[in-house]
């Protein structure tokens, strides 16, 4: 819009300023938002540069990869954790059964298939008695502790009661 326009239109010269003034704030705020979309427009064109040349299949490709080295490590974990329960519930029941050499038990045990097992304890344990009987000599025997007699009475003294070996060295200072 210019002045001629209006000046054509026979609108008088404040009613022209006025529309001219209102119609160039108009385009100012225009110009503002244009050069903010400009700005945008530069700074993610700079940002899209960045990812010229890079092969979009190649990344697909990568990331395939890495998901499935991660699938491939968390199982090698999960066996590594399984493999060390089985290990210490086998230690703990070779030991409750006093084996001599857990090492020389292991070996003689069917250890893929108790590893197999559904209840793995009770497999093991069963195992472990059923090898105890065929050979007993890999275990310790549970005989029941010696008893020494010293031929006397042994009781607690009652605090009312008067220790003799304490009266005996009461009469001794006596003496003195």
């Amino acid at each position: 819009m210019d002045r001629k326009f209006l000046e054509g239109l026979g609108l008088d010269k404040d009613a022209i300023d006025k529309v001219l003034d209102a119609n160039s704030a108009e385009i100012g705020t225009h110009k503002k938002q244009a050069e903010a979309y400009k700005t945008q427009l530069d700074d993610l064109g700079g940002k899209l540069k960045a990812f010229d040349g890079v092969d979009v299949n190649a990344l697909r490709g990568e990331i395939d990869t890495l998901k499935a080295d991660f699938s491939k490590k968390e199982a090698d974990f999960a066996t590594q954790i399984a493999d060390r329960d089985f290990q210490a519930v086998l230690g703990a029941e070779i030991s409750s059964a006093r084996g001599k050499n857990p090492r020389a038990l292991a070996a003689l045990l069917d250890i893929a298939a108790l590893k197999e097992s559904k209840n793995q304890k009770e497999d093991i344990a069963s195992a472990i008695k059923a090898l105890q009987e065929s050979d007993a000599y890999l275990f310790e025997e549970t005989k029941p502790g010696v008893q020494i007699s010293t031929g006397g009475t042994h009781s607690q003294s009652k605090a009312a009661e008067v220790d003799p070996f304490d009266a005996a060295c009461a009469m001794y200072k006596k003496k003195e």
